[in-house]
Order: structure tokens, then sequence, then C-alpha cells
């Protein structure tokens, strides 16, 4: 019985080495140590920093790091190494390379200059793929300084300019004006590969929303719809983040009113592209546009329209919630694998937010909406609605910062005792362990508390 025991033992550990060895091979020594082997032989460290309470980081250990294609390709072109950012080298790591997240995923050379990083859990094809990318800046002996100065003589140069889009997205740099250009210079077969649209229609890309790059995806979308095998849904979803979000910010920032314009055009196209409501998101957008830039006059003038508009969607909002709720629930009879990594707070949460998903959205519209009313507006009516929105906005989703914004609201309005109360209920229901959060919260305490 002892040897078939012991038998049984070895084959078990046999089994779990084999497996380890197809995954990554990690090597054993000090950063320096790491360092000058890297120099010798010439490669890039592939650097692991993680901490021990990364639930995401236990996840590309457990599922993703012991794969055999992954292993296959990380062994053969990195000297790959682990850091537990809070101990030992790690520490000093962290803080050379500003590490603020976990898992955050380092290339660098032996002379310790960064080619590279990337983070966060991701499937093998897609962690790979980060890796390739880092084998690209490293033979790329070109710096992205020296690109940036050939851009200004070759800007016409379709080749040149698609190369350096490519050095940029490497990079993660900012590629929106550049895309204008090639778009603007390349032969439209060109534009029409296959390749290109696939790069183009990612979400990771910043695109301007009045440019060439945008007049030519309109004048083409059923073709480019033909060619890429993609859905209007999924088009329209991918641009409303490459091409919305970005041309927005861009224009909140720059306080550019053109710009803006050129955001609510694409936007009116993609929603018409979803069956969206075109009119009403304008409504929206505007509302918001006017609060950011402090536009007070103008958005005076919209709020309330823009809360009309909340109160339609919201009739309908239930329902909907509802029945993603129950198709939650049947997911999850079937497979419930992608919650297992989760703590009992997470999955109770997941659940929980899986009920409401659409209502919390309406919820957070409503909250800024009464927000950027206590932020920018005197007038008392206009005050007395934005306390309705707020109510509302906690009667779908008790978020804390609903509370908070009702707090806002009543201080504005001169109801003292009655903020005192809803900061506090705020204050009660934030999360804890977020110092930046709790700051916030005090610090609106102490203000109504102390009147100032």
């Amino acid at each position: 019985m002892m040897k078939k025991l012991v038998l049984s033992v070895v084959i078990l550990c046999g089994f779990t080495m084999s497996l380890l060895a197809q995954g990554i091979q990690f090597r054993e020594g000090s950063w320096k140590e790491i360092l000058e082997i890297a120099k010798k032989e010439n490669k890039l460290v592939f650097v692991d920093n993680y901490t021990s309470w990364c639930g995401p980081c236990k996840k590309m250990v457990s599922e993703i790091f012991p794969l055999k294609e992954v292993g296959d390709f990380y062994n053969a072109n990195f000297i790959c190494y682990k850091l537990d950012c809070e101990k030992g080298d790690g520490v000093e790591v962290a803080k050379t390379y500003q590490i603020m997240s976990f898992p955050t995923y380092l290339y660098v050379d032996g002379n310790g200059k960064l080619f590279y990083r990337s983070g966060a859990y991701m499937p093998a094809e897609k962690f790979i793929e980060e890796g390739k990318i880092a084998l690209a800046e490293f033979s790329d002996k070109r710096t992205i300084e020296e690109w940036e100065a050939l851009y200004a003589k070759k800007k016409n140069n379709a080749s040149f300019v698609k190369g350096y889009i490519a050095k940029r997205n490497r990079a993660k740099l900012d590629n929106a004006d550049i895309f204008d250009q090639y778009v603007s210079i390349e032969k439209e077969k060109n534009l029409m590969d296959t390749t290109f649209l696939k790069e183009l229609f990612d979400y990771e890309n910043k695109l301007n929303a009045g440019g060439a790059c945008a007049d030519f995806i309109m004048k083409n979308w059923d073709r480019i719809r033909e060619v890429t095998g993609m859905q209007d849904q999924k088009m329209a979803e991918i641009l409303g983040y490459s091409m919305g979000s970005y041309s927005y910010r861009r224009a909140v920032k720059e306080k550019n009113e053109e710009r803006f314009n050129s955001y609510l055009k694409v936007m009116a196209f993609l929603n018409g592209k979803l069956g969206v409501n075109v009119a009403n998101e304008e409504v929206k957008s505007r509302s918001g546009y006017y609060a950011a830039i402090d536009d007070k006059t103008r958005f005076e003038e919209l709020a309330e329209k823009h809360a009309d508009i909340l109160f339609e969607e919201e009739k309908d909002c239930l329902k909907r919630d509802q029945e993603k709720y129950m198709q939650f629930l049947q997911g999850l009879i079937k497979d419930a694998s992608g919650l297992a990594s989760q703590t009992p707070e997470q999955l109770a949460f997941t659940i929980q937010f899986a009920g409401i998903n659409e209502s919390a959205s309406l919820a957070f519209n409503f909250r800024d909406l009464a927000a950027n009313v206590a932020r920018l507006s005197d007038d008392q009516k206009l005050l007395n609605k934005a306390m309705t929105w707020a109510l509302e906005a906690i009667t779908l989703f008790g978020n804390f910062t609903c509370y908070e914004t009702l707090a806002e609201v009543l201080y504005k309005m001169g109801y003292q005792k009655e903020a005192l109360w809803q900061i506090e209920k705020a204050l009660d229901k934030m999360p804890a362990g977020n110092d930046a959060i709790a700051a916030r919260i005090h610090g609106k305490l102490d203000k109504i508390k102390n009147n100032k």
C-alpha cells in the first residue's frame, strides 16, 4: 500500500513538474544579476511585477503562464523574471518605473532601458502579442524622437507614415492626427485592405471625429462592413469609444466648439446605425459638454430637457434590467467558471449589479446632471429640480456618490442640516480602503459642518 502511495505521489509530482516545464521559466537571482544575464545574451528581460494580494496576478500565474504556447514564446525570446513589488528589489523597481497597478509587465534591456510596458490579466494570444510588440520595439533602432523628426519631412510619404503609426501604436501614443494624415494621402485600395481596416477598428485607437479618417469611414461604411465581416453594432461600438469618447474629451480639453460639432456629427451617424434616438443623444451631449466647459448659460437652458429624456428612458429600464438579470442567471447555471476567482464579497456585488446594470448607469446620469447644477447654477428653481434628480439617482442605485451629490445640492440651496445628514450617509456607504475617496468625502463633510 505504501509503495503504491509513494508511486502515486511520484507520478503526480512528475506530472506537475511537466506542466510547469511547459510554461514560462522564471529565472532566479537579484535584479542586478538578471540585467547582467540580459546583457550577455542580448535579450530583453520580461518582468512580471506583482503583489501577493493581486487577483489578476494570480490568474495569470495559474491560467496563462503555465501554457505551452506561452512558455515556448517567452522562454525563447526573453529572460523571464518575477518581482514582488512590495519586497526586496521589487520595491525599487516599482519606484523606478512608476508602477501603479498590478500586474505590470516590463520589457527592459540589460541596461534597464524600458522598451515596452503592458499589464492586466489577458488571454494567451493577447499576452504573446504584447511580447511581439516588445520585440519589434527592441529591434527598431530608430528612436521615437528620430521618427518624429523625420515625420516633418516625410509626412506625405504613405509608407513612412504607416510605419510611424505602427511605432507610435507600440508606444501607446496618440495617433489621431497622424491617422488623418495617412488616410488623406494613401490610395483607397490600400485603405480598404482588411489588415489596415482591422487595425483601424480597434478600441485602443484614438481617432478624430472631424478629419479624413472619419470622412473615409462614414463614406465607405457598407464596404468596410463587407470587407471586415463586422456588423454595424460592433463597428459603431468600437468607433463610439475610439473616435467618439476621444474626440469629446479633446473638445472639452481644448474648449473647441468646432471639434465638438464634429463629434456630434459622427455620433449622430453612429447612433443612427444603432437605432438610437439621435436628437435625445445630442441634447445629453450638449448638456454635458456645456457643463464641462463651465458654460453656465447654455447648460441651464438644456438641464431640464436633459432630465426629461432621462425620465423617459427610465420607463423601460427596469424591464430591460430584469431581462438581462435572467439571462445572467441562466448563463451562471450553465457555466460559473468565470466567477471562480472572485471573493464572496466580489461575487455578491457581481450578482447584485447584474440585475441593475442599466438602472445604475441611468442613476449616474441623474447624479451627474444634479452635480453639474449644484456646481454651476444659483437658480433656486433649477436647484430644487436637481434635488429630485439626485433623489431619483438614489432610488435607482444607492451608490455613495448619489448621496454625496444630494448633499451638495442641499448645501447649495441653504439646507445645511439636511446636507450634513446626506454627506454622513455617503461616508457610511463609501468603499473601505480608498484614501482618495475618504479624503474627498471628509473634506465635504468639514465644509458643510463649518458652513465654509
